[in-house]
């Protein structure tokens, strides 16, 4: 016995029997066409767009650079995470900022001038002065050509004086060099050294009038002769000149172990170069001076004699 069921299930079973055999002759009957191939001209008019719900595809080397920028976002997220939030927002520089080279100087930078120098900073610290290097040049030039020649300096004399000059008294205004007049006429076998630390200028009255070497010079300061002639200089010393080094004078109102150093080692050389032993020699110290005279072994002067040491006293007192 059949149910409804079963009458509707061999009624489809019916219908499908009929409409498969119209299905196949459908398909492949070419006078229907829907298998048919389609034209030409029709394949060129259809539209190049993809369908909307289709995903748009991109070419290899777009699809590598964008694997590539979503790596890079990757890696400056987690940079972002790592970095402290405390972090100041100057030190992250921007990727546009200019990085000056010497190839490629800032076209924006302005430059900065130098600050002027601070007064007291100065790297020299002598006194400044206006520049004599000319004027000190010419007139050590003008005294070489008035010095002897050392071979008749030795054995020009049998006494040789060193006279430590002391000024106190001020130069007058405009009067230049401080003059100084020394006479040997007297003394024909004794010569002077004249041991100064201010400017002075010299005239010497020397027997017989050409006679060489008779006079020598040990100054901290500048100093000329009134009447130079060929071979009236011993020899002289004078920082002024370039001399490193001069010998001080001998003061008792500033005597030191310094300053007695310095003298017994310009004695010593003085000494060397008359060739005389420092046991014929003798130091005076005269204060304001111009005029000095010699007449054998006294000495005359206008000006202050505050004292003297001679011989072997001179000799103990250098330890020579």
């Amino acid at each position: 016995m059949r149910d409804g069921n079963g009458r509707f299930g061999l009624g489809l079973a019916a219908l499908a029997a009929v409409a498969i055999p119209f299905a196949v002759i459908a398909v492949l009957d070419p006078r229907i066409g829907l298998l048919r191939p389609r034209p030409a001209g029709e394949a060129a008019q259809a539209p190049l767009t993809a369908p909307a719900d289709a995903p748009a595809r991109r070419p290899p080397r777009e699809a590598g650079a964008d694997e590539a920028g979503s790596e890079a976002r990757t890696s400056e997220a987690k940079t972002s995470d790592t970095k402290s939030p405390d972090a100041p927002t100057s030190a992250i520089r921007p990727s546009n900022t200019w990085t000056e080279s010497p190839g490629r100087p800032c076209p924006i930078c302005t430059a900065t001038e130098p600050a002027p120098p601070i007064r007291g900073t100065l790297p020299d610290p002598d006194i400044q002065i206006p520049d004599v290097a000319a004027e000190r040049a010419a007139q050590r030039a003008r005294l070489i050509g008035w010095t002897a020649h050392p071979d008749r300096v030795s054995g020009s004399a049998t006494a040789l004086d060193l006279i430590g000059l002391v000024f106190t008294a001020p130069r007058e205004a405009g009067a230049g060099y401080r003059p100084l007049a020394i006479d040997l006429a007297g003394a024909p076998d004794r010569a002077v050294v004249v041991v100064t630390e201010q400017p002075v200028t010299l005239a010497v009255t020397s027997v017989p009038p050409d006679r060489a070497g008779a006079l020598g010079v040990e100054s901290s300061a500048a100093f000329g002769l009134a009447d130079g002639r060929s071979g009236l200089l011993a020899g002289f010393r004078a920082l002024p000149y370039g001399a490193a080094a001069v010998a001080p004078v001998l003061d008792p109102l500033r005597f030191g172990p310094g300053t007695l150093r310095g003298f017994c080692a310009a004695l010593r050389l003085w000494a060397l170069q008359f060739g005389l032993p420092t046991g014929r020699t003798r130091y005076t110290l005269i204060e304001n001076p111009t005029r000095i005279a010699l007449a054998g072994e006294a000495l005359q002067t206008d000006g202050t004699a505050r004292g003297r040491v001679s011989g072997r006293r001179l000799a103990r007192l250098c330890r020579v």
